[in-house]
């Protein structure tokens, strides 16, 4: 059977795209790096995921490819275009499987790094006392400590999308993931709330650098 994107889709592609252009602009995606993705609406068993190599000061809504949940491959339609979706796709697929999420993004800012660096050798870094917390799914009150968890850097991302399995169910309240030397996973609801959760962590990665600076 053809793969034809639906409408829905295809609304939520162009969402997401203007979103990866604007990261773009702000420092996310420097040499073609980061990906993105989206839990199909309509096709229970497919995410669409970015097409790898991409200038994502140009992605746009037809820089998807549509990814088989259990198989990990790339829909019949798409295997004669010779295009790839991004070699951490694997990634995406698990945090989707894992959690409710419909959206994830992965930017390699050069504060979520630098962050990370904080808690070198640590399982998690832990995280309190901000009013900004709030704005996270769920979360409503400053007064709680949220785990992300850390991870080395690894080229063998079968084995990182197994790791991180345990380490997303064991969290609550916590909807990112860190990679030193890397960069950040985002994830939510929506694109809207994928968003929201990367402004907050953005906040929460400047305020603690800031702070460890003395400024």
């Amino acid at each position: 059977m053809s793969f034809i994107i639906s409408a829905q889709d295809y609304e939520e592609m162009k969402k997401l795209a203007t979103l990866v252009r604007v990261m773009n602009s702000l420092g996310h995606n420097p040499a073609t790096s980061g990906n993105y993705s989206l839990r199909s609406k309509t096709s229970p068993d497919i995410a669409l995921v970015s097409e790898s190599g991409i200038d994502k000061s140009r992605f746009s809504e037809d820089n998807f490819l549509p990814i088989f949940f259990e198989t990990r491959k790339m829909h019949p339609d798409y295997l004669k275009s010779n295009r790839k979706s991004s070699d951490e796709t694997d990634i995406h697929l698990t945090i989707y499987q894992i959690t409710k999420a419909n959206c994830v993004l992965h930017s390699h800012l050069l504060d979520s790094l630098l962050f990370a660096d904080l808690f070198y050798g640590k399982l998690y870094a832990t995280i309190e006392g901000l009013e900004l917390l709030k704005g996270f799914k769920g979360v409503k009150t400053h007064e709680l400590k949220i785990n992300i968890p850390c991870f080395d850097n690894t080229q063998d991302i079968a084995l990182l999308a197994e790791q991180i399995k345990p380490a997303i169910l064991e969290q609550k309240n916590n909807y990112g993931l860190l990679l030193r030397g890397h960069g950040v996973y985002v994830w939510g609801d929506s694109v809207e709330e994928a968003k929201r959760h990367l402004e907050v962590f953005e906040y929460i990665f400047k305020y603690y650098l800031n702070s460890r600076r003395g400024y």
